[in-house]
């Protein structure tokens, strides 16, 4: 795959994750709006409703004012008979509207304009013919206000609307401006749990089909990238740097279990003049087929690397000098009778020097030199052999 194809897939996930979250943030928004929605409608509504049922009270109450007033003949009850009527006239007006006044926004509902304006209902003139017989009565407003027979005639109409007729109406304002309220909030709050809804599948889809491909796209990348910092590429097997630390965790590690190891230095004999004769290509082709020569051979728990152009080590746990020159006798012997891929006459061979990581080493630096000096008595000795240090 070139660097370009690679880089698809990474753009549309990253183009999928901006989007995603950009949908999200729009969701998450709409959530806040339609809950501040929900929280101002229910402001909204107890305002219209706490504002009828104040007409209940001041049609009561404007009815025991004209009593006291008329019947008790109690002049001090003329100022609050009137104030009670503009209060009302005032209620009135701001439910019908809806224009702000008295903190109502909400204009009428069909059903309620029906209850408001239409027989046998027809609430609105019934409130309105209340507060124009308050004035009367109070001697506020119309022609011959005082005459005791106006007087008469409109205190019983005061009396009648307010106890047997005006009232039910009322109530019935109050429940419809309830049923309303309810039937609004319910349907912001059916509206949020969709948006809710909608919000908590984006967030599941994104990570099923964003996040997931996305981090397993990371994971594969550090994978990628770890393997280069930590293999050497031509043949799979870990680099120097990786070597030298696994291999020194592992000399550790035996230590404390008291197990003898050993280290084997190998080295491609006549590397440089297969490169020289044959050319780059041939040589990379010695190396890889090597180092798959090599994995092939290790065993569970061994551990390989290559140090060097055409030098490989091998550290054995829990084997004895004997063990190692096995082993090594074993790999060279592999290796003499593997031709070459593509190069089926090509003879090549391997020199392998082993030495013993002795509990004197300060680590395994000590034992990679006796290791390779004994590689070098295995090159002078004639190449193509094992060959153990001095001291093993």
């Amino acid at each position: 795959m070139t660097r370009a194809d690679d880089s698809l897939p990474t753009r549309r996930l990253t183009v999928a994750y901006v989007a995603a979250l950009s949908l999200i943030a729009l969701l998450s928004g709409s959530v806040h709006l339609l809950l501040d929605h929900v929280i101002s409608q229910q402001r909204d509504s107890g305002t219209i409703i706490n504002v009828a049922g104040r007409q209940r009270m001041l049609s009561q109450r404007i009815g025991l004012l004209a009593r006291d007033f008329y019947e008790g003949h109690d002049e001090a009850a003329r100022v609050p008979l009137l104030q009670a009527a503009a209060t009302m006239e005032r209620a009135h007006r701001a439910l019908l509207g809806g224009t702000g006044d008295m903190g109502i926004t909400h204009s009428l509902s069909d059903a309620a304009r029906t209850l408001y304006f239409s027989p046998p209902a027809d609430l609105d003139r019934r409130t309105r013919d209340l507060v124009l017989a308050a004035r009367i009565l109070a001697g506020a407003e119309g022609p011959d206000a005082g005459t005791a027979d106006i007087r008469a005639r409109v205190f019983a109409d005061i009396r009648d609307q307010t106890r047997d007729i005006l009232m039910p109406m009322l109530d019935q304002a109050v429940r419809q401006f309830e049923t309303e309220a309810t039937e609004r909030i319910e349907g912001l709050r059916r509206a949020q749990q969709g948006v809710l809804a909608i919000l908590l599948t984006t967030l599941l889809a994104e990570a099923v089909f964003i996040f997931r491909p996305l981090v397993g796209r990371l994971k594969a990348y550090a994978g990628r990238l770890y393997d280069m910092a930590t293999r050497d590429v031509l043949t799979g097997l870990p680099n120097r740097r990786h070597f030298l630390e696994v291999g020194e965790r592992e000399v550790r590690r035996g230590r404390e279990a008291g197990q003898p190891q050993a280290l084997l230095m190998i080295d491609i004999d006549h590397f440089k003049a297969i490169n020289d004769t044959l050319g780059h290509a041939v040589g990379d082709r010695v190396l890889s087929q090597f180092g798959r020569l090599l994995q092939g051979w290790l065993r569970e728990g061994e551990v390989a690397g290559r140090i060097g152009g055409e030098e490989f080590a091998v550290l054995l746990p829990d084997a004895d000098t004997v063990d190692a020159a096995a082993r090594a006798e074993t790999l060279r012997r592999a290796v003499e009778a593997a031709p070459v891929n593509g190069h089926a006459t090509l003879a090549w061979t391997v020199s392998i020097g082993a030495a013993r990581v002795s509990g004197g080493d300060e680590g395994l630096a000590d034992a990679l030199r006796r290791a390779d000096l004994a590689l070098y008595a295995a090159k002078a000795a004639g190449r193509n052999r094992v060959q153990l240090s001095a001291d093993s």
